[in-house]
């Protein structure tokens, strides 16, 4: 038995966090610093690996919600917003039923959170498809344009704190930041990755009017219809908009779709095509009706 305590973990967190290891990577770094050599996993593994990833775990609890998978992204039942990560690939090997992607434990608790409301159902399906596209989107396309890549993953930075914030907040001003930024953000990664240098400015029917001009998709006309309903970036910084939360919730999903929608334009192979092409959902209604 290797000689542990509760002040040893402690004091592993603190020199974890100076160095700037994600919270998610923590505990089993510090069963690798522990036993050193003695360090096994898997079958005839050590098991001290487990005492002490879940001794640290217990400490430092939070340290779980910080896994990112590969983004964040979020589905609303109403106003009711939940957040969830995407860690699996279309294909790799097979999609999961859409409650077991989405985080639920049963199709039966994924209905009744969605009211058993076909519509709310159906809106988080396409939700799915949203989370799934940009994040293996982003995900693939980061090796190609340096300033596309760079402009994608500061979009996925704002919808995961997006996917944060609004589940837990009963504000809605606060969010309309990293809503916007997500949107503004995505099309200008997919400008960028279409060859041209995107403008210095926040106007998003510019932008959209811009990226659809340069590499044109079927998503276009309902982004347009979106981001002439944002509201304006840099006067939401100083004064509140005056939304309802059901109203930025639809706006928050918005986003999320124009930030799928930003990396399905070069892929060609996205969850949302097929999902329509094997009539798995119905086709969308305008993102802010």
């Amino acid at each position: 038995m290797s000689d542990w305590t509760d002040e040893t973990l402690r004091a592993l967190n603190r020199q974890y966090a100076e160095a700037g290891l994600k919270p998610f990577q923590r505990p089993l770094r510090a069963a690798v610093d522990i036993l050193k050599g003695s360090f096994s996993m898997g079958a005839g593994g050590n098991p001290e690996v487990e005492a002490i990833t879940a001794r640290f775990r217990a400490l430092f609890p939070a340290g779980d919600d910080t896994w990112p998978g590969l983004g964040a992204g979020i589905i609303a039942s109403t106003d009711d917003v939940r957040k969830v990560i995407a860690g699996i690939p279309f294909g790799s090997p097979a999609l999961p039923p859409p409650w077991r992607y989405l985080g639920f434990d049963s199709e039966t608790l994924w209905r009744e959170w969605c009211q058993d409301d076909s519509g709310i159902i159906t809106g988080t399906v396409h939700a799915m498809a949203d989370i799934h596209d940009f994040a293996i989107g982003a995900d693939t396309l980061r090796h190609g344009n340096a300033q596309a890549a760079s402009l994608w993953h500061m979009a996925g930075e704002n919808l995961a704190n997006l996917a944060d914030i609004l589940p837990k907040t009963g504000g809605v001003d606060s969010v309309l930041q990293p809503i916007c930024l997500t949107a503004e953000l995505s099309l200008k990664a997919a400008i960028a990755h279409a060859g041209t240098t995107p403008p210095h400015h926040h106007k998003l029917v510019s932008l959209a009017n811009q990226l659809a001009g340069l590499a044109p998709h079927a998503d276009d006309n309902l982004i347009a219809q979106a981001v002439a309903l944002f509201p304006p970036y840099v006067e939401s910084r100083y004064e509140g908009a005056g939304l309802v939360r059901l109203h930025v919730v639809r706006l928050a999903l918005a986003s999320q779709f124009i930030a799928a929608s930003s990396t399905r334009r070069f892929l060609g192979n996205d969850l949302a095509k097929w999902m329509a092409d094997n009539a798995w959902a119905p086709a969308r209604g305008p993102l802010l009706p």
